[in-house]
């Protein structure tokens, strides 16, 4: 199968709370599984509807407030059989730009280790 992702995905955990845009709702526990330039897997403790947009609020452990990203559902599939958790497939939308700026630094940190790795520099 051919891959139609643009960017590399790296696995991070990282604290993103989450709900649903223009809800009532307080944000709920989630966590990141991996993530890309432009899009993010994380873990949330209900099906999330495709085509829903969500905001997170990601903690990039810099010691600086967690980010915030808005973005829609791609798609959404349970964890084990019991559907305790869900993984999200998110593709982001929007961002303030120094949050935007922090991401992406952080982003590009994480494939300077990666290739660091590989190459075993």
């Amino acid at each position: 199968m051919e891959e139609r992702r643009k960017y590399p995905r790296f696995e991070l955990n990282l604290t993103a709370n989450y709900k649903i845009v223009d809800s009532e709702e307080v944000f709920k526990f989630g966590q990141t599984k991996n993530v890309s330039a432009d899009g993010i897997c994380f873990e949330s403790e209900e099906f999330l509807k495709p085509g829903t947009y969500v905001e997170l609020e990601v903690d990039l452990r810099d010691a600086n407030p967690s980010i915030h990203i808005v973005g829609e559902v791609r798609w959404s599939v349970p964890e084990n059989p019991r559907k305790e958790r869900y993984h999200n497939g998110l593709r982001v939308v929007g961002m303030p730009l120094t949050d935007e700026n922090r991401f992406l630094k952080y982003y590009c940190d994480k494939m300077v280790d990666k290739l660091s790795e590989y190459l075993k520099l």
